[in-house]
């Protein structure tokens, strides 16, 4: 499990520039939208399990649904001890971990037991590349995790599968990648016609190209309906993707971070039209410039509205100190082209921030993200963007970690906005969950 100290320090000579002034995004104070009203942070999960890397979801039930990982107290198979390489990006196995799902029928003041997702003594890998749930519309869950490799090279992964069996429980988890050692990142998602789309950054063939993105279809009987099959090339190794879709499923949407042959990552769409067996050429969401030899590990956020308006968020070093910061942009033409973006907050310094958003259907925007406080903790903070495009309010601080707060997530209903992220203390960690009402 990463601590702070895995935020990667690309430039650690950067001079504290302009960018290290907190920026309100353009427009007088005039222009600014309230903030949020949050209710008292509840942690999630077990303390002495030092829980970590939370993802939410909204099921059909109308419940919110928290899905994060927890030490596993099982002893650890023999495999996975037995290996460790020295190199930067080869390290030794994750800690022991299992994705516990939980739920709340009351904007989180209350939560069911846990069910524990893998029954298998497995690394369960963290922060972006950590467990993720969706839910089928009679209100299954699906989840897809990460694991390191057979010799624990957490770069040579394989994607986890698991269905809620009703029974209480869940199904012994299956790897979805046919080629073993060479998946990892996955997102699932279910489609308008009730089927789960997972898609996953892979690594079967390095040479010549980066890496390259692999969907699989799967019915919610957990029939495979597709193999794992190719979108897209050229992607950064380790920055989680987004998914949305359009026109009752037809149109699929993702985005990913690309890595050029100049090692310059920028992000793009990819778009399919016919349910996602293919998809056009990637278009480029914006121009950053940001060359850098390593994967920032700080991926894209992607959503749509009812108007049909796609919303994307990300971060990015830029050209200069100057450009550091978290950006958005929408496409008002089907994601044909992007309009100019705009941005959400600037770098305090030469560290990795990590933006999540959400979209209302008339076009609301939430964000949530963490940076550097006055005192260089690493906290939660929120903002928000109107309907209009234009009107922000201003930068909302939401947590207040003893050490470090990071990588927040999202969940949105009518009536309520959820963040929740994880807290680090040296070799402790716990959830935290905030819960916003919406509308007053």
């Amino acid at each position: 499990m990463n601590k702070i100290a895995s935020r990667i320090l690309l430039v650690g000579t950067l001079v504290l520039l302009a960018a290290g002034i907190r920026i309100l995004n353009a427009g007088s104070a005039s222009d600014h939208a309230s903030n949020l009203t949050f209710e008292p942070e509840r942690p999630l999960g077990l303390k002495d399990k030092n829980p970590s890397t939370p993802f939410l979801r909204f099921g059909p039930d109308g419940r919110l649904y928290a899905i994060w990982t927890e030490a596993d107290d099982r002893p650890p198979p023999q495999a996975n001890l037995a290996h460790h390489d020295e190199s930067s990006m080869k390290r030794a196995p994750s800690p022991m971990r299992i994705a516990v799902l939980s739920s709340s029928s009351d904007g989180g003041k209350s939560w069911s037991p846990l069910k524990q997702v893998n029954k298998t003594t497995e690394a369960i890998q963290g922060d972006e590349n950590g467990p993720k749930v969706t839910f089928s519309k009679d209100n299954k869950a699906f989840v897809v995790w990460s694991i390191p490799g057979e010799k624990g090279d957490i770069t040579r992964a394989n994607i986890r599968f698991a269905i809620e069996d009703g029974k209480g429980g869940f199904t012994p988890a299956r790897t979805l990648n046919e080629i073993k050692d060479t998946a990892r990142f996955p997102i699932i998602e279910t489609t308008p016609d009730n089927t789960v789309l997972v898609a996953w950054i892979d690594r079967r063939v390095d040479i010549p190209v980066p890496r390259a993105l692999y969907l699989m279809r799967v019915s919610t009987t957990g029939q495979e309906l597709t193999k794992s099959y190719k979108v897209g090339e050229g992607l950064c190794e380790c920055c989680r993707l987004g998914i949305s879709f359009a026109d009752g499923g037809k149109t699929v949407y993702i985005v990913d971070r690309q890595v050029n042959d100049e090692q310059i990552r920028n992000h793009v769409l990819r778009k399919s039209t016919d349910g996602g067996s293919t998809f056009s050429p990637p278009v480029e969401i914006a121009d950053d410039g940001w060359q850098v030899p390593t994967c920032p590990h700080s991926g894209p956020s992607i959503g749509r509205d009812a108007r049909d308006y796609l919303h994307t968020a990300w971060f990015t070093l830029g050209r200069s100190p100057s450009e550091a910061g978290l950006y958005y942009t929408v496409s008002k033409d089907r994601g044909r082209t992007f309009g100019a973006k705009q941005l959400i907050d600037a770098n305090t310094a030469a560290e990795i921030l990590h933006v999540t958003m959400a979209v209302a259907n008339d076009g609301k925007v939430y964000f949530a993200w963490d940076n550097l406080d006055d005192s260089s903790k690493s906290q939660i903070f929120v903002r928000t963007l109107a309907a209009d495009g234009k009107t922000w309010s201003p930068v909302q601080q939401v947590s207040y970690a003893k050490a470090n707060a990071n990588r927040p997530v999202l969940a949105l209903s009518d009536h309520r906005l959820q963040v929740a992220w994880t807290e680090t203390d040296g070799e402790q960690s716990r959830v935290v969950l905030k819960s916003a009402v919406l509308g007053k």
